[in-house]
Order: C-alpha cells, then structure tokens, then sequence
C-alpha cells in the first residue's frame, strides 16, 4: 500500500472521529436541552398561574347593558292620563361627513359646494321646524362645525316621534346618516299632560338610584315600585369588527314594564278649583298661598286637590310647590266650633239648636276671657239677654261656644278631648301619599294646658290639625256620622288588569244620623244667614258649610313678640281663612274645603271672603258641568207657571203642610210643632203621613219623603 493511500485512510478516520465528537455533543445538548424544558413543564404544571385578564385575550369581549322599563302611567279617574313616559329624540350632526372623500377625488369641490347648499336647504328646514332660530343661524352652526371638524354637534332641543319623521324628509337628512351625519338618539322623558294642574299631588322622581325622601314626591314617589317596573340585563359579544351582537351563551333578563296608577281625580274638577282659587287670590300680593280639597262623600276619593304657594320673591306667580293640604299642621279657627257642636250633641247636653244662654255683655263667667263684641252688637239690636245655639253659630260667636264648653266640660275636660281624638282630630290616619302632617293637641295632660285652653280650643285654638284632617270630619258629617279614610289612588294596573285594589275605607263612625242632621241644618244657616251668606248667595246648589279664621303662629325666624305667638315686633300676623263644607246640602254628593294663607302684615282677611267666594265659583261651575242637577230646558219650550209657597204654617196641635219644602225647613216645622220626624230621599217633600191638618198630640212622628 503506498503512502499516499494510507495517508487518505488515516485522514478519513481522523474526520470520521470528529463527526462522532460534533454528533456526541449534539446529542448531549439536546439532551441537557430536553431535561431543562421536561423540567420546566413539570414546573409550570405545579406552580404556575395564567395572569388575570391573560385568558380574555383568547375571548370575545362581553359587555353588560341595562335594559331600562318603560315607566307607568298615572291616571285620572276617567283614565285620562296625568303623567306618561313618552319617547323624545335629539338630533345630533356629523358635520365633517363625506368631507374627506370630496377632496379626494377629481370633482371634489363642486360635490362639496352641492353638500353645502344642501345644508343651507336643510337649515331653513330646521329653522321652519323648531322655531328656535332662524335660518341663517342654523347654516352658520352646520357649516361652521364643518369647517372646525366637529362630529357629534346638537340640532335643536328634544322633539317626538311625528316632528323627527318630519326632519328626516328635509334636503340631506332625507338621504340617510352616511350621506348626511344625521345621528338620532332616543331619550325617554316625563310628560305631564295637564302642566301645572295637581302638579304636587302628582309629584316626581328626581333620582331614581337614591331613596332620599325629597327626591321622591306625590304618587310618582309614594308609589315608584310599581310605576318603575324593573331594570332587564343582556350581554353583548363584541365582533372582530367592534359591532355589537347579543352574545346567546350568555343569560337574558327582559325588563319588566312599570305598571299604571288610577288615581281618584277628576281633573275637570282640578282645573275648576285651580282656577277659582287663582282668580280670587292672583293679584292679591298679601296672599301667600291656598289649598283646596273636593271628596265625594260616599266614599272619600279625593277628586281635587289644589296646592297653590308663592316663593319669596315679590310678585313671583302660584305655583304648586308644597302639599299645602296635608302638611300645613295649623290652629283652624272658628270651624273647629262644629267640632265642639258635635260632642256637645253627641252627649246631650245641647238637645235642640233653639236652645239658650244667657249673653252676658259677651263675657264669659270666670272673667278669664275677651269679651265678644258679636254679643254687644246682638243685644243692643235685639234687646235681648238670650241667645240661641243655631244663632250663636250663625254668627260664629266665640262667647256662645267658650261658654258651652266651660259650663258643660270644665269639671272633666277629657271627656272633650276624648270626643277629639275619636273625630280622628288628634292622630295621623292612614294616607296614600307621605307628609301628612301630625296634629297637636294640647289636653289636660300637657304641659302647654291652662285654664284658658279648654274654652278656646272651643272656637278653634290650641288644636293644631291639617286641612285635610278638618275635610274628613266635615266629610262625615255629610255621610250622616261615617268618617271615611280619604284616599287618592283607587288601583294599581298592569294592561288594564287590576294588581292592587285601593279604594274606600271607614275610619270611624263619630256621631249619629240624628247629630249629622242638626249639623247639617247649623251649617246651612251659616249659608244663608250667618258668615258665609253674602260670598255664597245665588249658589246654583245650596250649600252647607262654616267660615273660620285663624291667626297663625308666627315661626323663630319671624320673630314673634315676646308672649305673643302671633305679632311681631311691629305688630304684623299671619292669617288663616278656611271655607269647608258640602253640597247639595240636602242631599250631600261632594265636600268642600279652600283654605287661604297671608303674609306676614297688619291686614286682615276672613273666611267668608276669599275661601267662600271660591268656593261658590267652584259650586256653579261643577253645577253646569253635570247635567245631573237638572233637565235642560229648550229654547222653544215654555218655562211652567210658579206660585210662591204658602209656608209651613198650621194651627197647634195639627200637622204642618210640608209639601213642595226642603229638608232644612221641613224640619225646622216639624220640631217646631213638637213632633218627631223619619223621612227618606232627597230633594223636597213629596208625600208626608199624616196629612196636613191631621190631629196630632205633641211628640207624635210625622213620616215624608223627598223627591
């Protein structure tokens, strides 16, 4: 072999080897290699934990959306709607729309200055639409916008369904968003269809996430978790390309709707009361404010409820700012004097409104009180040294009843105050709305009690009720002695299904059907002889009722003088004036009641003014409005003939001719001869058993009905 060919075998060896090397080494760093990595899976299977929000990187985004109800109605008693929740929409502009393609391309300019002459188009469209400003003033917003490159600029205030059709058919917007930036957004609003008319009773939600009392107001408030309904969730998937899409793996809530509130008012009645009250108190800057209240007698429905108050600002308008009738805890005055005529009745120690006391010059035995210059004035026109109960009444004498109540209750004045509480004077009744103001009674276990305070809480002091408390008591003297809980939400609906039934409740029974009636018969000589006889005369219906005023209790921050609660340091008071009663008053359908605040001054204003004229401007309206209250007469009729009645006059011993007489005289005969009475219906007498004229011995019942 020569040397060349061992020296090629030699080196074919020595390459041989070092591929072996490289090979070893390569298996030996693969294999450190493939220890380090099992290793590090082991570990990482042991030890390791993904990073929070690593594992939504690999998913689709999902997003939470509330759903929000739509809100219930509130609904007059005749379902006319009172505040609804309407869909109103805001226009928004995307000014800079198709500005960036325009000038991209070779005719860019001209389809720029078309874009704007359409915009100038749409402007005067605008201006014709929303009225808000004119043409030039809407082109200069949008192409200015333009200019600037703004994107999301406000058109105009909210508008409703029919006026957004009406603007999407304007030059521009009617070729659709992309061509002309219209972006239309949807917002859900409050309206109250009858503005400013039982506007507190209705009330408001001004945050629905908080419970702060003042936040929720009225029924919107007192009754929110059935108008509010409840919130619906949906999750939505975000696409690769940002559109939103529901995401079906996830769960969906539909939001429930809010149900509707029917509430007891007539709002033909609230727009009669709102405007009588108006007209009489507007332009009177000494007034503060009045509320006023009509129940229906039966069962209590409140079908109006007025609240009318001025700020502090002078001449600032009325305005429904504060329940006035439920939350103005006052000293009444003088129609507490029927609260007193009531237990004095009830206990028998006043058997007939003819009945007597002694006048006294007006001062009441005990030398304890003002004299009553009502008094003087009778005596010295009368001569007499007498008075009846129905003629003290008549004429609102503070003598007569601070007398009756000292002489028949001074020894055990709880027995009053018991009566008090039992008229549910004292306490605060079950109501459909919060605020309802608590009274104060101060009794002989106060510490305000004195020996005054017995006879004036007989005409009307030191007992401090709401006027919606001093409403239901008069209410229950026209339901014959039935005091019904007032109420103003008759149900709670969903689609015209009845949820939750309200309605009629009797809170007590305060007196006989006997008392009511003799109420009835003091009240309506109020009426027609006594306070209230010039402010209600030529009433289309008559009218039963009692005038009072009070002087309020002036507050710390008004500054009453020092031992009078009722003056200021120059003499100026507040007043109360309150008119309540009922009509028809012989046959009672509606109770009544306006009450009427000043300011503080050195006038004063009585219930037989304001209030009562009110109220008979509120009485005739409601008069034409039901033809109820009688038959329309034609122009081609003839009106029949009528003669004078003859009177209810007969000679000792025989019965009296009630026919053709109303309820209050045909009483008045009856007692008056000595005879008892039943009778039934309404209207006037009939028919009556025994006859006119009959034979009859003193106490024996006369029987008549009333059509």
């Amino acid at each position: 072999m020569s040397a060349k060919k061992k020296q090629e075998i030699r080196e074919t060896i020595q390459d041989r080897d070092r591929i072996s090397l490289l090979l070893y080494m390569l298996y030996g760093f693969f294999l450190v290699f493939s220890v380090v990595i099992i290793a590090r899976i082991i570990y990482i299977q042991l030890t390791f934990e993904v990073p929070e929000g690593t594992e939504s990187l690999f998913h689709p985004r999902n997003i939470k959306v509330t759903e929000d109800p739509a809100r219930g109605a509130i609904i007059a008693s005749d379902g006319r709607l009172l505040a609804m929740s309407t869909p109103m929409y805001q226009i928004y502009m995307d000014c800079t729309v198709q500005k960036e393609s325009f000038a991209s391309t070779k005719n860019g300019a001209a389809k720029e200055a078309e874009w704007q002459q359409k915009a100038r188009e749409l402007a005067k469209g605008l201006s014709r639409i929303y009225g808000t400003m004119s043409a030039d003033r809407f082109a200069s917003l949008i192409l200015e916008s333009r200019k600037a490159g703004r994107r999301y600029v406000a058109i105009g205030g909210h508008i409703d369904h029919e006026t957004l059709q009406e603007v999407k058919k304007l030059p521009l917007f009617n070729e659709g968003r992309y061509r002309s930036g219209m972006i239309v957004e949807k917002i859900d609003t409050r309206q109250y269809p009858y503005g400013d008319l039982a506007r507190r009773t209705i009330g408001y939600v001004k945050d629905n996430s908080k419970s702060n009392g003042n936040n929720r107001v009225g029924i919107e408030g007192q009754f929110d978790y059935a108008l509010h309904g409840q919130e619906g969730t949906e999750w939505l998937r975000v696409t690769d390309n940002g559109q939103r899409v529901r995401n079906y793996d996830s769960t969906y809530v539909k939001a429930k709707n809010g149900m509707d509130v029917r509430t007891t008012i007539n709002i033909d009645f609230q727009d009669i009361a709102d405007k009588a009250i108006r007209r009489q108190i507007e332009d009177d800057r000494l007034i503060q404010g009045a509320c006023g209240i009509i129940m229906d007698v039966k069962t209590g429905a409140i079908l109006s409820m007025v609240n009318l108050q001025r700020d502090t600002l002078p001449d600032s308008p009325l305005t429904e700012r504060m329940n006035l009738a439920i939350s103005q805890v006052g000293e009444q005055g003088s129609v507490f004097k029927t609260v007193t005529l009531m237990s004095l009745l009830e206990d028998g120690y006043v058997k007939t409104l003819e009945q007597t006391i002694p006048t006294n010059r007006g001062v009441v035995p005990g030398g304890l009180f003002r004299q009553d210059s009502h008094i003087i004035s009778y005596e010295n026109s009368t001569g007499r040294k007498d008075i009846t109960v129905r003629h003290g009444f008549e004429i609102s004498s503070n003598y007569v009843f601070t007398y009756l109540a000292t002489q028949y209750y001074g020894s055990h004045p709880k027995d009053f105050y018991d009566k008090i509480y039992s008229y549910k004077l004292g306490e605060v009744f079950d109501f459909d709305l919060k605020g309802l103001g608590t009274p104060q009674v101060i009794g002989p276990s106060h510490p305000g009690w004195s020996k005054t305070t017995l006879g004036t809480a007989a005409y009307g002091y030191s007992i401090s009720v709401t006027p919606l408390h001093v409403a239901a008591f008069y209410n229950a003297i026209a339901n014959k002695g039935k005091m019904m809980r007032p109420y103003l939400v008759e149900s709670v609906e969903s689609q015209g299904t009845v949820k939750e039934k309200h309605g009629p409740g009797l809170l007590n029974s305060i007196c006989s059907r006997a008392t009511a009636d003799t109420l009835t018969r003091a009240l309506m000589a109020v009426t027609e002889d006594g306070t209230a006889r010039l402010a209600l005369r030529n009433v289309k219906l008559p009218v039963a009722g009692k005038t009072g005023t009070a002087q309020v209790a002036l507050s710390a921050a008004e500054k009453p003088r020092k031992g009078d609660a009722y003056h200021d340091a120059s003499g100026r008071m507040k007043n109360q004036g309150t008119f309540v009663g009922f009509f028809p008053a012989d046959d009672p359908k509606y109770t009544i009641l306006v009450t009427v605040y000043s300011t503080l001054s050195h006038q004063s204003f009585y219930g037989g003014t304001y209030p009562a004229r009110a109220v008979k401007e509120i009485v005739d309206n409601i008069y034409a409005l039901d033809s109820q209250w009688g038959e329309k007469i034609h122009r081609q009729g003839q009106m029949p003939q009528m003669k004078a009645a003859e009177g209810a006059k007969a000679d000792k011993g025989t019965v009296p001719d009630l026919r053709g007489l109303g309820l209050k005289d045909a009483l008045y005969a009856i007692e008056g001869s000595g005879y008892r009475f039943t009778y039934g219906g309404s209207g006037h007498v009939a028919t009556q058993s025994p006859a006119p004229g009959t034979k009859l011995k003193e106490g024996g019942t006369v029987t008549f009905t009333l059509k």
